[in-house]
């Protein structure tokens, strides 16, 4: 039998939902297949793991945020603009995989030739760029005299760790603060927006 690419994205996104609301350890072949409309057959015909199924999710998340990184970085910006983008872009991301920032550190620790060419390939030359880029609006006044790579590096921090701290972010929102987890991920972009505009106001 042809695996089909329709049938394959059906199970996919029905597989990080069921991964979103249980995470890896709750899930079940057997929800997912119920979740996707199929038999259990079919799902383990197309994914004979929850391993094997996860990791696929994930390294799709992984492909997505590779080539928005590279689109982006191609796009005719300020480098307020292009960091605008870049929270948009991880934060659309990970709020659908947001196990994405574990796996890749766990892979990473795995597998470090892989993500080694990955990163080589795809990002370190757009990434190499924006630091020029913000070293040139630094000299020309546009923006606050900052570090380029600290900047960067105080961006991805922000947007990456409340991910991969998901299991104390949702045990302090949700159980003592008595909120919704949601919420406080939903407000995340506003959040480092407005980090991004204080640290670069060359007024401030």
């Amino acid at each position: 039998m042809v695996k089909d690419k329709n049938t394959e994205k059906i199970i996919f996104d029905a597989a990080r939902r069921v991964f979103l609301k249980k995470g890896l350890e709750g899930a079940r072949m057997q929800e997912i297949a119920d979740e996707a409309g199929i038999n259990k057959a079919l799902l383990h015909y197309y994914f004979r793991s929850k391993d094997r199924l996860f990791e696929g999710i994930l390294s799709e998340a992984i492909g997505k945020l590779s080539q928005g990184i590279q689109d982006l970085f191609v796009k005719d910006l300020s480098v307020l603009e292009r960091l605008h983008a870049l929270v948009d872009l991880y934060i659309d991301i990970l709020s659908e995989n947001r196990y994405l920032p574990m796996f890749v550190l766990n892979e990473m620790g795995r597998h470090p030739e892989k993500f080694e060419e990955i990163i080589s390939k795809y990002i370190v030359v757009h990434l190499q760029d924006f630091l020029v880029q913000v070293q040139h609006e630094v000299e020309s006044g546009k923006i606050k005299k900052v570090n380029p790579l600290h900047l960067l590096m105080n961006v991805l921090g922000m947007l990456i760790f409340p991910y991969a701290a998901y299991p104390v972010v949702s045990i302090i929102y949700s159980k003592r603060m008595n909120a919704n987890v949601e919420q406080f991920y939903m407000e995340r972009k506003k959040e480092v927006y407005d980090f991004i505009e204080k640290a670069l106001d060359p007024k401030k």
